[in-house]
């Protein structure tokens, strides 16, 4: 990541946003603007650790439709029993529009459609099937807070040997400017269970693709500073199997 910024840094950056949130919310780039992200994510639970490097590419392609590209180039699981993975991970590819801009007391509305391209080859990473997700998006600022919610459906790929469900998701995430150039923001995730199905791990603590699994929960609280042409932040997330994650990143953000 340091290369990445050390290289960033001869391109001028401009005023960013902070994409820090794993919500999707309605504020479009404009027409030209580039935003590039990144982190690293460090996962601990009972049955083991994972780790993870998510880039995110996002472009204005106009005022109201934006291409997100977010390829993960390094994911590593270690569980406390069974096979350890290392390797690419999915990349997903999403495609934005903005149908209403936010006026009086009506929110910003958006649509989504995201496509999960099966570049990882470990199975423990992801299934090797492609995923489909429409999402419904507003956004609405009220004073300091800026509000997003989503509602979302998954049509889940099925790998040989499994019958996996299509997903329900939904997600809520607030951010709050303490100061000109500081953010606080929290978010809560939820979806349906897709796990099912022959092929499914037999033994207790065995991973899975993240895709193979039960109904998920998780809520984050984080905060991000704008410094130096870039904004770094730094969030937690606690899931309801009782993994904790820690994710530093950055954002910059490019006409």
């Amino acid at each position: 990541m340091g290369m990445t910024a050390l290289a960033c840094a001869f391109v001028a950056p401009i005023a960013l946003r902070a994409q820090v949130l794993e919500t999707e919310t309605a504020r479009q780039l404009r027409r030209g603007q580039i935003e590039i992200a990144g982190g690293y994510e460090l996962q601990h639970s009972r049955e083991g650790d994972e780790f993870a490097i998510p880039l995110g590419f996002e472009f204005g392609l106009t005022n109201r439709l934006g291409l997100l590209v977010e390829p993960v180039p390094y994911t590593a699981i270690r569980p406390e029993l069974g096979d350890s993975a290392t390797g690419l991970g999915d990349l997903e590819v999403t495609l934005s529009y903005l149908l209403k801009k936010e006026s009086g007391r009506m929110p910003a509305f958006a649509l989504a459609l995201e496509d999960k391209i099966p570049t990882a080859r470990n199975t423990l990473i992801g299934t090797g099937k492609a995923d489909y997700t429409a999402y419904i998006i507003s956004s609405k600022r009220l004073g300091r807070f800026d509000l997003h919610t989503n509602v979302g459906y998954t049509v889940v790929g099925s790998p040989k040997g499994q019958s996996l469900s299509n997903r329900i998701s939904g997600a809520i995430a607030s951010e709050f400017t303490l100061t000109p150039s500081t953010n606080l923001y929290g978010e809560v995730l939820g979806s349906t269970a897709a796990g099912g199905g022959e092929g499914l791990p037999a033994l207790p603590g065995a991973p899975a693709a993240p895709e193979v699994s039960g109904d998920q929960f998780q809520a984050t609280l984080g905060v991000a500073h704008a410094f130096r042409g870039a904004r770094y932040s730094f969030g937690i997330t606690r899931d309801n199997f009782g993994a904790i994650q820690m994710r530093p990143g950055f954002t910059l953000l490019f006409r």
